[in-house]
């Protein structure tokens, strides 16, 4: 039997295939990207989870799931909060996860936009993780602004010599 990320991955495929399968040939590198995030995010998560002490399902979930309404729907005004809405819908349909599990995954994934603001566990976790992946896409690009302070606190997190 799989287990639950291994189900929740196959599913998230489908949606993204589904949306995108008519852009392949003219938009593959926006969506190869999307692809790559969602699941270097997820990573990411399960690094950080690891690192400071917290259920690794959980924090991978959240990673897979953060811009699903953005890769799914193609907007990203307002996508963390839709973003938690279509999460909780998925992971209801899919019945692999508690409501105490699909409440801290959601309530990650409607706040990982706000990077500035000093939240729950695991959604500092899921903002980490969304910034080392955009910051560590291609170290040659620039890091945004918003996202420096926490950029830095993760290096130093990791003890690893600022590359800004």
């Amino acid at each position: 039997m799989e287990n639950r990320l291994e189900i929740l991955r196959k599913e998230i495929d489908r949606l993204i295939m589904e949306k995108h399968r008519r852009l392949m040939e003219t938009q593959s590198e926006e969506i190869r990207y999307f692809i790559c995030h969602i699941y270097g995010v997820s990573h990411f998560c399960t690094l950080l989870a690891l690192r400071r002490g917290l259920n690794v399902e959980i924090a991978t979930t959240c990673g897979m799931l953060h811009d699903i309404y953005q890769v799914t729907d193609g907007i990203i005004e307002n996508h963390a909060a839709k973003g938690a809405e279509k999460t909780e819908i998925i992971l209801k349909a899919l019945n692999l996860y508690n409501d105490e599990e699909i409440s801290i995954i959601t309530a990650a994934i409607s706040r990982h936009s706000s990077k500035d603001i000093v939240n729950e566990p695991y959604d500092e976790l899921l903002k980490d993780a969304d910034v080392m992946h955009h910051c560590l896409y291609n170290t040659d690009f620039p890091v945004s602004e918003k996202e420096i302070v926490r950029y830095k606190n993760l290096l130093a997190e990791f003890e690893c010599n600022p590359i800004i």
